[in-house]
């Protein structure tokens, strides 16, 4: 079948050649690509990087890698903020953050400090989210203030009111990263089965945050 063409009578070679290549019809209309939930899933890579998606991993299930560039677009136009600096790490992981500032807590922060407290609901935080995080938060946090620490607490509920089960093995070569507590706990009163294994290997004061 002829493919008509959409160019006028006076179009020039090459613009001919170009519509041959783009003129078969997409499976999707156009302006989906621009459209982070409808955008086909194998064109999600290209969309990131048309809008500057600062971190991007494409072993995060669909959902996420969606949502990652919705938040791209908040991100940019809010960087320097405390919401930017949520934002850019629950990305990540799409869990929750709250980002304390030194006038929030001058007991333990000086001024221009600030502390990101992550609540982990989903899968284990491993050691290369880990490496993700103090980057992100650079890039979206102003310039004045200055990342103290990262507090992680990994949190796992189950609905099933029958045995609880949580075994944990962190291995850290980083420093000085402080384990306060780990606790697991159950509230059914049927059991609670808990094994934890822990090395830590932290490195001399004080800790560089970049």
């Amino acid at each position: 079948m002829t493919k008509q063409s959409l160019l006028p009578p006076n179009a020039s070679k090459h613009e001919r050649d170009v519509e041959a290549v783009i003129l078969p019809p997409l499976s999707f209309p156009n302006r989906d690509i621009w459209n982070p939930d409808k955008c086909p899933e194998h064109l999600l890579p290209h969309l990131a990087w048309a809008l500057s998606v600062d971190n991007w991993d494409s072993n995060w299930p669909v959902e996420r890698r969606r949502q990652v560039i919705k938040d791209s677009i908040y991100i940019h136009r809010k960087k320097g903020t405390r919401d930017a600096v949520e934002r850019v790490v629950s990305a990540i992981r799409g869990d929750g953050t709250k980002v304390t500032e030194w006038f929030e807590d001058k007991t333990n922060l000086q001024p221009g400090d600030f502390r990101v407290d992550y609540v982990s609901t989903g899968t284990p935080v491993d050691g290369a989210e880990l490496g993700k995080l103090v980057p992100v938060i650079n890039s979206a946090k102003n310039v004045r203030s200055s990342l103290k620490e990262i507090t992680i607490t990994s949190r796992v509920e189950a609905p099933e009111k029958h045995i609880a089960m949580s075994r944990q093995a962190i291995a850290m070569k980083a420093g000085p990263w402080i384990i306060t507590s780990m606790v697991s706990s159950s509230n059914n009163g049927m059991a609670c089965i808990s094994r934890q294994a822990i090395q830590v290997r932290s490195g001399p004061l004080p800790l560089v945050l970049e």
